[in-house]
């Protein structure tokens, strides 16, 4: 074998001494002293600066610390002084809400206390006054309602006040409506239902209107309707004298275009022509009763109310009173007294009737035109066996099998 060579061990120490001696040389030849002395020195100086910011950090946490519980104490009494000034401010907003209601019933009441004024250029002005107290008078409704809604006591001893300065202003109200309407004078009507309007007495407008005006001209009108021919054909002529009323002068001025305000629907029309219409019916049950047993008098009775509620929803000049029109409960009353059921009943009783009667003429002239056919096949054939005449066959009726079919299906239905 060949022997390996080994170097000695003092010249391996030798060269690694030599070189690590000249990568320290080299490393130092690389690296700048000098800068990395002075980063040293920043650094030193900042953790100094940080070391002081902790300190002052510290005093200031201890700071905070003393001062939390007294600005603790100072938040309670900032908090109980923000609510006592919130029920100061509820306080206030009350004690305005009562003046108001005390000025605008004061107001309220001058306005009503003044003595009539004579006819002429005085009227025009006590017209003025008397619609400014009705819009007072909505005004006073919406401060007593927000007076409610806050449970103010001090206006429940108002009441019996504002009652009566209520029923004083209605009563002027309908005083001055009566004399519009009797007058003609459409403008000043317009001018008086659009302030009971204002003060929120449409019901008791629409009432009086009912009650003092249409009844006592419509109902006469309407016995006489029924006095004028037999009961089976009297509620067409009534339905003729309602409309006869409604499109007449003495209800032209409450159809006047200026009560037509979407934002004030009135309903006069139906509230109180065609309600006291209803009444009336209703109050006859005979008329109805008259009609029992008689399709053809309830038809037209039926067509005659149909036509009617048409001609008067025609009369209406917005989609608001149409539909109240048609959704009121004294018409869904009159129609349900019609009784359409039976009189369907009635109807198909009688075209049963009539159907069972032509198939009847039908089957005994069919039978009959066999008979005669079955006749006149035997002549001919005795004739020609006799070796003489005979009479000439009558000729067959067409049934069709498509005919005969339906007559079959009519009877079974």
């Amino acid at each position: 074998r060949p022997r390996l060579f080994m170097p000695a061990l003092s010249s391996l120490k030798r060269d690694l001494t030599d070189t690590l001696q000249s990568l320290a040389s080299e490393i130092d030849r690389s690296v700048d002293v000098d800068q990395f002395r002075s980063v040293s020195a920043g650094i030193a100086r900042h953790e100094e600066s940080i070391e002081s910011l902790c300190d002052s950090l510290a005093v200031f946490e201890e700071t905070c610390s003393a001062l939390t519980t007294p600005l603790s104490s100072v938040a309670e009494r900032i908090g109980a002084k923000l609510d006592e000034r919130a029920k100061l401010n509820e306080q206030r907003e009350r004690l305005r809400l009562l003046q108001r209601l005390a000025q605008t019933l004061h107001h309220l009441e001058s306005l009503l206390d003044r003595p009539p004024a004579p006819e002429g250029a005085g009227a025009a002005e006590a017209l003025d006054d008397l619609l400014r107290a009705a819009r007072e008078m909505g005004r006073l409704r919406i401060l007593r309602e927000r007076g409610a809604e806050q449970k103010l006591r001090a206006v429940r001893p108002g009441l019996e006040r504002w009652e009566r300065v209520r029923k004083t202003l209605l009563r002027q109200l309908t005083d001055s409506l009566h004399a519009a309407l009797a007058a003609g004078d459409e403008a000043r009507a317009a001018r008086v239902v659009l302030g009971f309007a204002d003060a929120d007495a449409s019901a008791e407008a629409t009432h009086w209107l009912r009650s003092e005006w249409v009844a006592p001209r419509l109902v006469p009108q309407l016995k006489g309707a029924v006095a004028r021919g037999t009961e089976r054909d009297a509620l067409p002529r009534i339905c003729a004298e309602v409309l006869v009323f409604a499109r007449g002068g003495a209800f032209r001025p409450l159809r006047a275009a200026a009560l037509a305000d979407p934002q004030r629907p009135l309903h006069l029309l139906a509230d109180s022509v065609w309600a006291e219409a209803c009444a009336f019916l209703k109050g006859t049950p005979h008329l109805f009763g008259s009609l029992a047993g008689t399709p053809a008098a309830l038809h037209a009775a039926h067509t005659a109310t149909v036509a009617l509620q048409a001609k008067l929803e025609a009369l209406l000049q917005t989609p608001a009173e149409r539909h109240y029109f048609r959704c009121h409960p004294a018409g869904a009353d009159l129609m349900r007294r019609f009784n359409l059921p039976i009189y369907f009943q009635l109807r198909v009783q009688e075209i049963a009737k009539q159907l069972e009667a032509a198939l009847a003429r039908s089957d005994a002239a069919a039978d009959t035109a066999e008979d005669g056919d079955g006749d006149g096949g035997g002549g001919e054939g005795g004739g020609g066996g006799g070796g003489g005449g005979g009479g000439v066959p009558k000729p067959r009726q067409v049934r069709t099998r498509a005919g005969v079919a339906a007559a079959a299906a009519l009877r079974r239905c």
